[in-house]
């Protein structure tokens, strides 16, 4: 399929422009034809290696607007062909003009959803399936407007956890290069054509500012390309995905950070596709596939084999050793009480908490140590380079 991007004039004579998904030119021309367009012009949309993403606030205005319609009692058909018309991204706009079409045809809304996943994951497509099948499509709607809304908002504590540690180092790594590459050569130069008996420090610096200044794009490319094969093998070796989370939850300080966010990630979804009425297994499962690989996926693949065998869940969860004792404890709780969605529920709530806590914290204790290893670096670069040039001055006064 090819995104093509048209102007076409309608029955009334008003030109219409937009983006839609096609295979040729002749079914592009098709299509406009049955929406009661006649095509003018058109272009073949260029695609680039990071393509444009739909973000999870579109995806919630859309939830949003349809679950209005479904209130008003407007066809699902008529409700679609509304939003193709509103200010939407042009990839979400030409995925719901194939949808429509799909759903003329007679397919279902959650088949033809499910056939653009890089739009709509599974839990998406999941709930809507479940709407269709209990007839609650607005209940669904709210749940997955919510459910995005929290989506938006974990991005959005992730992005402010890294933003500023990501900053700051790179802002102390251009500090070094410029003062290692530009101002200290000359300034040794210089002390070195009065004085030839230098401090250890001074030494040091000289060898570390020569190398750098010989090697820095040698280090710069053998940098990218140890980046290039270690994302490499995490994501295109069978076991990668392991290895990075193992890795990662080693890290100090983004280690746990990471896995409350997973936990409550998991917690969050479990608990609204349980609530929607999707069975233990099949909430497992889409779960699974909407938290991606790595040790949760592992985890969860355990979970639903001790399902299957008729282990008890807070047991299954106990048995994967990947969730905390919190965790397992309050499932169990939910069992016991028959309150298991409220009990998932009130562990994301808790994951929520703790993880802006552990963010503020993060933020808060990399600050002044950003801080401290810029002064530590400054301060030895001008101990190292002041000294002599002290020595030199108390000479030339002599």
């Amino acid at each position: 399929m090819t995104l093509y991007r048209y102007k076409a004039i309608d029955a009334h004579g008003m030109i219409q422009k937009g983006v839609l998904e096609a295979c040729s030119s002749t079914e592009l021309k098709a299509c406009l034809r049955k929406q009661g367009l006649s095509l003018i012009t058109y272009s073949k949309e260029h695609t680039f290696l990071f393509t444009q993403k739909v973000r999870p606030r579109a995806l919630m205005d859309l939830c949003l607007h349809l679950q209005q319609f479904e209130g008003a009692g407007i066809p699902l058909k008529e409700s679609l062909e509304e939003l193709c018309q509103a200010d939407i991204p042009s990839k979400l706009k030409a995925a719901l003009l194939e949808i429509v079409q799909d759903v003329e045809g007679g397919i279902l809304f959650s088949k033809a959803l499910a056939k653009h996943p890089s739009i709509f994951d599974p839990i998406f497509v999941g709930l809507m399936a479940v709407g269709e099948k209990t007839g609650q499509l607005s209940f669904v709607l709210h749940q997955l407007s919510q459910h995005l809304k929290w989506t938006d908002e974990v991005k959005a504590q992730t992005a402010k956890a890294l933003r500023y540690p990501c900053i700051m180092a790179t802002v102390l790594l251009a500090v070094i290069v410029i003062l290692m590459t530009v101002l200290v050569p000359e300034l040794v130069t210089f002390i070195q054509s009065f004085s030839g008996d230098l401090p250890p420090s001074t030494r040091i610096l000289i060898a570390f500012s020569g190398f750098l200044s010989r090697h820095l794009f040698l280090i710069f490319l053998s940098f990218g390309g140890c980046s290039a094969l270690f994302f490499g093998f995490f994501k295109f070796h069978p076991e990668g995905s392991l290895w990075k989370d193992r890795l990662l939850r080693k890290t100090p300080l983004l280690g746990p950070l990471r896995q409350e966010l997973i936990i409550g990630r998991f917690c969050h979804i479990f608990a609204v596709l349980f609530e929607s009425g999707i069975d233990v297994l099949e909430a497992l499962q889409t779960a699974r596939q909407s938290l991606g690989s790595g040790q949760m996926e592992h985890a969860l693949k355990d979970v639903e084999t001790f399902v299957r065998e008729g282990h008890p869940l807070s047991t299954s969860f106990q048995k994967s050793g990947f969730f905390p004792p919190l965790v397992v404890r309050m499932i169990k709780m939910g069992e016991q009480t028959s309150s298991l969605q409220k009990t998932l529920l009130y562990v994301k709530e808790y994951c929520d908490t703790t993880l802006k806590r552990q963010v503020d914290h993060m933020v808060g204790l990399i600050e002044p140590l950003m801080i401290l290893s810029v002064g530590l670096v400054m301060g030895w670069i001008i101990y190292s380079v002041f000294l002599p040039l002290y020595d030199i001055l108390s000479i030339l006064d002599q």
